[in-house]
């Protein structure tokens, strides 16, 4: 992760903003009931802070034993349509922001609206996702 991340969770951070460091094993679980890998990225970013963000921006992930609100939000999706080799990262309610799979190898991350046929490029890599959102909710505060 670029390190103007990581300054921005530490000025910006606060308490239960993030729900912390997740487990491979915790990780693994949410991977296999979607039946995919996560992006080495987004992997990287869900075991060090699980799910969360900063200054009101809310990463989907994994919340150790109680759950993956990545895995929620991406089986409510393809209810919609959604393609299976895609991950939900961010669920606006009318589109979602989301990541192919690992196998993909692709890190970008794409808008997809309900009903949408193809998922269309936001973002070059998931670091220039989250300085551009973390970015924008401190630009709000």
């Amino acid at each position: 992760m670029k390190e103007q991340i990581l300054n921005m969770i530490e000025e910006y951070s606060e308490e239960k903003d993030f729900f912390g460091k997740v487990s491979d094993e915790d990780i693994r679980n949410a991977e296999e009931i979607l039946g995919l890998r996560f992006p080495q990225s987004y992997r990287d970013f869900i075991k060090n802070y699980g799910s969360g963000g900063i200054c009101g921006v809310e990463v989907l992930g994994v919340q150790g034993n109680l759950g993956a609100s990545v895995v929620k939000a991406t089986e409510r999706w393809r209810k919609l349509g959604l393609d299976l080799k895609l991950i939900v990262i961010e669920d606006s309610g009318e589109f979602v922001r989301c990541m192919f799979s690992a196998d993909i190898n692709d890190d970008r991350v794409f808008s997809w609206e309900r009903g949408g046929k193809e998922p269309s490029v936001r973002y070059d890599t998931f670091d220039d996702y989250l300085l551009d959102m973390f970015q924008e909710g401190i630009d709000n505060l």
